[in-house]
């Protein structure tokens, strides 16, 4: 069944006269075991790393007020701007001016990853040490190298507990050229100043056991990486070009304040550049009975939504009806005739066991009361785009408000059409109990498009008291891995669930949520969770995974598939129209 909005007077007045919009119903060697390097061997072990106060660059603004500006923020580009869509998409710092163009599929790029995973199959993906070096030169440990042309896209390490002091520095050349030689541990602290500063750096407290680097590292003939100490755990992932045509070499001079300032305001605002033209419409709906289904609004184009806002007041935090209600109730969307997007609201806005908080790039959930949820996604349409709510929940929904933002763009008609370099925008969910020896899968993808990232929901299924040989939290000891186009081997292999969300032993400094990754509840022993469960997210922005023909993106569950979970996942992609569709 169905039911129509009500649209507020000014709204309906601008949806009429103004919109043609309708609100309708229808991540050294081995040492030896003396080496006081070497880090705790239990998968949840390790004390808390102790650092003095942070500097101002690096602590993270309280959740619920919006951060004041780094620095003054350079010239966005003109609203009128044409997309970046073409060729390799942006590259630098671009990532993050241009994030309407995420719809680009780039050509001629692959993103691949360097890490320390144990090449055996077994579990020993960082604790020895064993597997963490390329080889030793006379600089340290080098994890990873390139010759050709790329991008340094995000690296991420733990170990003592998130404690990265003993690793010692680390070096980065680019082109010849050292553009980073520091202690890690002052760089993830924030004490080099911009660009290394959060969030494009994290330490072990704003990523819960993890550390990261995400400034974007252009260069044009050569990469290497190298660590003074053989730093363990570490994932490096970096886009490999076919050749440099429009790439500079990364300048570690430029502060970029205004791609900093961004960041920072995530989970607050749009973060993309303003769009000629876009405009705003609101409206109510509701009531919703179960198995009912409401259109939110349609709309005519070619154009894009740049933002959706939803609210249901009746949810709140740490209730089980209102769980239940994100759980069940999904939010689909329609693009030129083809629903892409199918999929619970609570994985869709970042948070798969209910209400809790989020502030990320793309998506925010706001716990206050009648807060809204909200997405920055860039969803373009050549000829039309369809919001509908269904309630899938046992439970009634009262009532709620959705906001809309578009705008019309002919760019759009031809970069979607098949000699255009943009993709719709999708999700794949899935929800159910995991399979022994088998990844739990994201997504699979056959096609021209890129990967954007995931959010989870996983619940526990192992009882026991949580020590090494009971761990009800040992889901998370499973590693991503990838296939991606033409490879018939994993192509794109990790160290663990936490790490692939780029915290660190069991998230041991709690929940948190950061611009593109997050661990934003962790329940124990709850009604509706029997022993351990958590949410996650990372969104690939940089380091987003672009692929030609196939993708296949899972995880396992456990060290060798082997721990008994029941997962609830949502992958993001942009992604050409299937031949036939």
């Amino acid at each position: 069944m169905s039911r129509v909005l009500r649209a507020a007077p000014l709204a309906a007045l601008l949806l009429a006269v103004l919109l043609s919009f309708s609100i309708a119903a229808a991540k050294a060697q081995p040492p030896d075991p003396g080496d006081p390097g070497e880090p705790s061997s239990s998968g949840n072990a390790g004390e808390s790393a102790q650092h003095s106060e942070l500097p101002p660059t690096l602590q993270r603004p309280p959740l619920l007020r919006r951060p004041a500006p780094l620095g003054p923020a350079a010239p966005e580009p003109p609203v009128s701007a044409p997309l970046p869509v073409a060729g390799k998409g942006p590259v630098g710092y671009d990532h993050y001016r241009r994030l309407d163009a995420l719809p680009a599929l780039p050509v001629g790029v692959q993103t691949l990853q360097f890490s320390s995973f144990d090449r055996t199959g077994g579990n020993d993906d960082g604790f020895s040490g064993r597997f963490s070096c390329l080889r030793l030169d006379p600089a340290g440990c080098v994890i990873a190298e390139r010759q050709g042309a790329g991008e340094v896209a995000s690296i991420w390490f733990t170990r003592d507990g998130g404690d990265v002091r003993r690793t010692g520095n680390i070096k980065i050349e680019l082109d010849g050229r050292t553009v980073l030689d520091a202690p890690l541990q002052d760089v993830v602290d924030g004490r080099l100043g911009a660009p290394f500063v959060y969030p494009l750096v994290a330490n072990a407290d704003l990523s819960s056991g993890g550390v990261f680097i995400k400034v974007p590292m252009p260069f044009r003939e050569s990469m290497r990486i190298t660590t003074q100490s053989n730093p363990f755990f570490h994932h490096v992932t970096y886009r490999a070009f076919d050749d440099a045509t429009g790439v500079a070499t990364f300048d570690p001079a430029e502060p970029a304040t205004d791609v900093i300032d961004v960041l920072r305001d995530a989970g607050f605002r749009d973060p993309k550049p303003a769009e000629l033209g876009a405009q705003r419409a609101a409206a109510e709906f509701g009531p919703l009975a179960p198995q009912d289904s409401v259109v939110l609004g349609s709309v005519t184009g070619p154009g894009s939504i740049s933002e959706l806002k939803l609210r249901i007041p009746q949810i709140v935090p740490r209730d089980r009806v209102s769980d239940e209600i994100l759980g069940g109730t999904k939010l689909r969307l329609t693009f030129d005739g083809v629903r892409t997007v199918d999929i619970p609201l609570g994985e869709f806005f970042g948070s798969g066991l209910g209400e809790y908080e989020v502030r990320s790039l793309f998506t925010a959930m706001d716990t206050a009361p009648d807060g809204w949820y909200t997405s920055w996604w860039p969803m373009p349409y050549a000829s039309s785009a369809v919001v509908e709510l269904v309630n899938g929940s046992p439970h009634p929904i009262s009532r709620g408000d959705v906001e809309l933002v578009h705008a019309a763009s002919p760019q759009w008609a031809l970069e979607l059409s098949p000699l255009g370099d943009a993709g719709y925008f999708g999700s794949e969910w899935h929800r159910g109990d995991t399979t022994p020896g088998q990844d739990w899968v994201f997504t699979e993808q056959s096609g021209r498009g890129k990967f954007m990232g995931v959010t989870s929901a996983m619940t526990g299924l192992t009882p026991g008291d949580d020590s090494a040989f009971n761990n009800i939290r040992g889901y998370l000891e499973g590693d991503e891995r990838a296939v991606i186009d033409s490879a018939n081997t994993v192509g794109f292999h990790g160290t663990g669930t936490e790490d692939y969300f780029e915290g660190g032993w069991y998230f041991n400094r709690g929940p948190f949520s950061n611009a593109q990754n997050g661990n934003t509840a962790h329940e124990l022993r709850t009604p509706d969770c029997p022993f351990s469960c958590d949410s996650a997210y990372r969104f690939h922005v940089a380091d987003a995974i672009p692929f030609q023909s196939r993708l296949v993106f899972g995880m396992e569950h456990g060290p060798l598939n082997d721990m008994p979970a029941r997962y609830s996942t949502g992958s993001f992609h942009y992604a050409k129209r299937p031949l036939g569709s």
